[in-house]
């Protein structure tokens, strides 16, 4: 569904600052029957005049698809971070079966509704492949990668 998505623009993906939140099993309200769904959250300023946030939400697998959400995960972060937010889908490689680690800029429309422009990875043809590069090596490893006990509190969660 997800795999032949526009380039994003490097340019409407602003620097990261502190990180102000890093929550491994937030709960978000799911545009789903499930009621909620539970995600990775990390959260951080942007190093931007006005300064904003940027806000990556990692789906875990955990009962609703953060793809299904958007609309409303968007409108939760910004009511507590207000509305100066970047808001990032990262889906990381299915472990079970084929696919890639993706990095997606959602933004909602006026009628509330979501579209995503890919960040990573993007086609090395693609004019806007060497901005998003850039923009990768200098804050992708902040967003797509994940602590070292995350998969320790997975399983605990888990079990």
């Amino acid at each position: 569904m997800m795999e032949a998505l526009t380039p994003a623009s490097a340019d409407g993906l602003p620097p990261l600052g502190e990180l102000v939140a890093d929550v491994p099993f937030w709960r978000y309200p799911s545009g789903a029957a499930a009621g909620e769904g539970v995600a990775h959250l990390r959260v951080w300023t942007t190093a931007t005049v006005p300064r904003g946030h940027l806000a990556a939400v990692t789906e875990t697998g955990a009962a609703a698809s953060v793809t299904e959400s958007a609309g409303r995960i968007w409108a939760e972060l910004a009511r507590r971070y207000g509305p100066s937010l970047v808001l990032l889908q990262h889906q990381p490689a299915p472990e079970d079966r084929e696919g890639a680690e993706t990095l997606d800029v959602v933004r909602i429309a006026a009628d509330g509704s979501a579209r995503w422009t890919r960040v990573w990875p993007t086609p090395e043809d693609n004019p806007r492949h060497a901005g998003l590069e850039l923009w990768m090596a200098a804050h992708g490893h902040q967003i797509v990668s994940k602590p070292a006990s995350w998969s320790d509190r997975c399983e605990d969660q888990e079990g």
